[in-house]
C-alpha cells in the first residue's frame, strides 16, 4: 500500500471513532465541568452563609455584652 493510501484510511478511520466516541466523551466532559461549577458554586455560597451568619452573630453578641455592661453599671 502506498503512503496516500495509507493516509486516507487512517483519515477515515479516525473520522469515525472521532464521531463515534467523541459525542459522548464531549457530552462526559461538559456534565463534569457542570458538576464542577455547581459545585463551585455551593462552596461560594456557603462561604458567603457563613461568613455573613459570623457576623450577625458577632454583632449579636457585641450588642448583648454592651447592653449587659450597661445593665452592670447601673445596678452598681
Amino acid at each position: 500500500m502506498n503512503l496516500p493510501t495509507v493516509a486516507l484510511i487512517a483519515l477515515a478511520l479516525g473520522t469515525i471513532l472521532g464521531l463515534t466516541l467523541g459525542v459522548p466523551l464531549g457530552r462526559r466532559v461538559e456534565r463534569v465541568a457542570w458538576y464542577a461549577d455547581a459545585a463551585l458554586t455551593r462552596a461560594r455560597t456557603t462561604g458567603w452563609l457563613i461568613r455573613d451568619l459570623a457576623g450577625y452573630a458577632t454583632a449579636t453578641a457585641l450588642t448583648i455584652a454592651a447592653a449587659a455592661f450597661v445593665v452592670w453599671a447601673l445596678t452598681r
